[in-house]
């Protein structure tokens, strides 16, 4: 496809492309302020690289729950996958229960996860598989 005859020069379309990315890519107009997104590192409170920093995420595998124990600050929410072929929960009784969570998902019955506002050691299993167990560890 020709653009335009410039004084007996035929440009094509791939050619004006060409220029006008060579020309923006080799420009640089100022010191960027801001530094490109790095490359989510999974970590075993994030497994996924979807977490808000607020939220860390208990991984249930092969029956068990990982990491455990899980350090979180005050106001920091957990949140359960549930990574395995089976029902798991997650119950600290009088404290928190999360209901069933369905195989690969981390939606339970009763939300999406749990916000602690209290320093303190929470022991916790799971209410299907009392045999379970894991802790979660709140620091200021």
């Amino acid at each position: 496809m020709v653009l335009k005859n410039l004084g007996g020069t035929r440009l094509t379309l791939g050619a004006v492309l060409l220029a006008f990315f060579t020309i923006e890519c080799g420009q640089s107009s100022s010191p960027s302020t801001t530094s490109p997104t790095a490359p989510c590192t999974p970590t075993p409170t994030n497994p996924e690289c979807v977490n808000p920093p607020n939220l860390l995420t208990v991984t249930i595998k092969n029956r068990a729950f990982s990491p455990s124990p899980v350090m979180v600050k005050v106001g920091q929410t957990v949140n359960w996958l549930n990574s395995d072929t089976i029902v798991h929960s997650a119950v600290d009784p009088g404290v928190f229960d999360i209901g069933n969570i369905a195989p690969t998902s981390a939606h339970s019955d009763n939300g999406d996860g749990v916000t602690f506002n209290t320093v303190g050691t929470y022991n916790y299993h799971c209410g299907v598989h009392p045999s379970e167990t894991a802790t979660v560890i709140v620091t200021q």
